[in-house]
């Protein structure tokens, strides 16, 4: 298997890497969207914000729905397109995009949110998401939440190492882990050291913009929408929730994931 290693964001320029450590055929995430769209009878064109290996628009497309997927990864956008040929994939930046053209609904999962580091960026997204959301259209975000380092699991998470190891065909990939936070600037760090038979070892720094829960409901209100919904739980991504059952909504906000629902006005 060959990656690119020239790169800085090894994870997200090589899709078959990115699977094999978010769950290759993992459609919890796919079905939560589905179930949101459905509890508030959202529409049937939807907008996927960093859309990466195009599972979730690839399973909307199947449930009926005319979903596009925009992401600034050339790598995941040349997956998307051969593994779902005929589905509609864009480039574009989160912060600056103009489809030309509003939907039902928009999406932006996994933390996608979080590379906006200054608040500038944070509002032009939102500006744009709103750009193109009809009056009364539903928006979804899935992010880290601020609030779970204050915790003290989130203090543990700040001290200790995290080691991952995937098969990926027939080679072993090892990835160590370990996360700091800048609090000026209300950035999460994140080292990270890759390990792939027949490379050198593979070390990068990422950052995470890390918002507050009441800091990004005032982002929200001030760029267009009506809060629905602020939650921590369920949390497709990191938990299993019960996909038959109706939907338990927490908002304590200690789990590691932030979650909105809200409205276009």
């Amino acid at each position: 298997m060959n990656y690119k290693t020239d790169t800085d964001n090894f994870l997200h320029t090589n899709p078959s890497l990115y699977l094999a450590f978010n769950g290759e055929h993992d459609q919890s995430m796919a079905h939560f969207i589905h179930t949101l769209l459905i509890e508030y009878k959202a529409g049937k064109k939807v907008l996927d914000i960093g859309s990466g290996p195009g599972r979730e628009v690839a399973y909307l497309n199947r449930a009926g729905y005319e979903a596009v997927g925009l992401d600034n990864s050339e790598e995941m956008l040349s997956w998307a397109k051969e593994q779902y040929p005929g589905l509609p994939f864009v480039y574009g930046d989160q912060a600056d995009f103009s489809l030309e053209r509003q939907f039902d609904a928009l999406y932006c999962v996994g933390s996608t949110f979080l590379y906006n580091f200054t608040n500038e960026e944070v509002l032009a997204s939102l500006q744009c998401f709103r750009n193109h959301l009809h009056a009364g259209g539903l928006l979804y975000l899935d992010m880290r939440n601020a609030a779970f380092f204050l915790t003290g699991e989130g203090q543990r998470w700040l001290t200790e190492e995290l080691v991952e190891h995937r098969k990926v065909n027939d080679t072993v990939v090892s990835l160590r882990t370990r996360f700091s936070i800048d609090p000026a600037n209300q950035m999460l760090e994140r080292d990270y050291c890759w390990t792939v038979a027949g490379y050198k070892p593979i070390v990068e720094h990422l950052r995470h913009r890390l918002l507050f829960p009441q800091e990004l409901a005032h982002y929200l209100s001030s760029s267009g929408f009506r809060l629905l919904r602020l939650f921590d739980q369920p949390a497709p991504h990191v938990d299993a929730y019960e996909p038959d059952r109706p939907l338990n909504y927490s908002q304590d906000m200690l789990g590691t994931r932030m979650q909105v629902i809200a409205q276009a006005i």
